[in-house]
């Protein structure tokens, strides 16, 4: 398996959580994100030719595994503008038709990456 198909995997495995009373579960859930983060940032740096692969991730057809890879898109690979772009659009999208906590939080990460990258609001 790649790590692209890891995180994948990882990700399936992370949308579907639900138990929040259950610490050891919490924990499971924490190591899973974790790695998920560990292997955007090996794919950046010892990786490259993985990277479009990741990137298609992009296209996922599950919106929660979409965004979760739009954010290590933006923060942890550097990518060309189309996918940085695609990137952005998905979490505007969450942002703006997520009407629980997480579309707020998405709208707080937002503000805050463009304080630091005011070109992003551009594109």
């Amino acid at each position: 398996m790649n790590l692209v198909q890891e995180y994948l995997e990882l990700a399936n495995e992370i949308v579907l959580f639900n138990e929040y009373g259950n610490k050891k579960a919490i924990k499971e859930y924490n190591l899973k994100v974790t790695r998920m983060y560990k292997i955007a940032t090996e794919i950046e740096s010892d990786h490259q030719t993985l990277k479009n692969d990741f990137c298609k991730l992009l296209s996922c057809e599950n919106p929660s595994i979409r965004l979760w890879v739009a954010h290590h898109v933006l923060e942890v690979l550097n990518c060309d503008k189309s996918y940085r772009k695609a990137a952005l659009q998905v979490i505007r999208y969450a942002a703006r038709t997520d009407k629980t906590a997480n579309g707020f939080g998405e709208k707080m990460w937002l503000k805050d990456w463009y304080k630091s990258h005011p070109k992003d609001r551009w594109i």
